[in-house]
């Protein structure tokens, strides 16, 4: 399984990410159909954020409201290394509790930010493709859910049948021979 994220979204996350360092930043993830369409940045809550992140309760409650209002779904949470590789440190490992999120990790020691993401089961950590869509929406809004795309081809062929009808009804009658 791959996931896609707009480019535009993971450098609002690697911006995020250097504006916090040395702190680790953190935050949701929010998308459907195998697509990343939201970034939620949350406060980190833990008592060392240097070196480990927490979500803070009463922001994540609320985020996850606006996912769930949004009609979206929670995909996983991101949090930056920044001196680290892009690699689920033990901590990390041992403080995942959902095995359905998956986990975005942002490294800031490279030059360039690197994004890895991966899915924590347990002690299994694997990675999982991320493809960067290079159409980004300046609005950051959403993409088309599958449900609101068929639902917009059933409106264009409805609209275009209608549009024969009416033709077809204003035609003059036929010769009688």
């Amino acid at each position: 399984m791959a996931m896609r994220i707009p480019y535009a979204l993971a450098r609002q996350i690697a911006d995020q990410a250097h504006a916090e360092a040395p702190q680790e930043a953190c935050g949701l993830l929010a998308g459907e159909c195998n697509t990343v369409i939201r970034a939620i940045p949350l406060r980190n809550w833990a008592r060392s954020p240097e070196d480990r992140f927490r979500l803070d309760p009463e922001e994540q409650l609320a985020a996850l409201k606006e996912i769930d209002a949004d009609g979206l779904e929670w995909v996983g949470i991101y949090h930056s290394h920044p001196r680290s590789a892009p690699i689920p440190s033990r901590r990390d490992i041992d403080e995942a509790r959902d095995a359905g999120l998956l986990h975005l990790i942002v490294s800031l020691d490279h030059a360039k930010p690197k994004l890895k993401l991966w899915r924590i089961d347990g002690d299994s950590v694997t990675p999982v493709d991320l493809v960067f869509d290079s159409e980004a929406r300046e609005d950051g809004g959403s993409q088309f859910s599958l449900r609101h795309r068929i639902a917009i081809l059933v409106a264009g062929i409805a609209g275009f049948l209608l549009l024969v009808a009416i033709s077809v009804s204003l035609l003059p009658p036929s010769p009688v021979r």
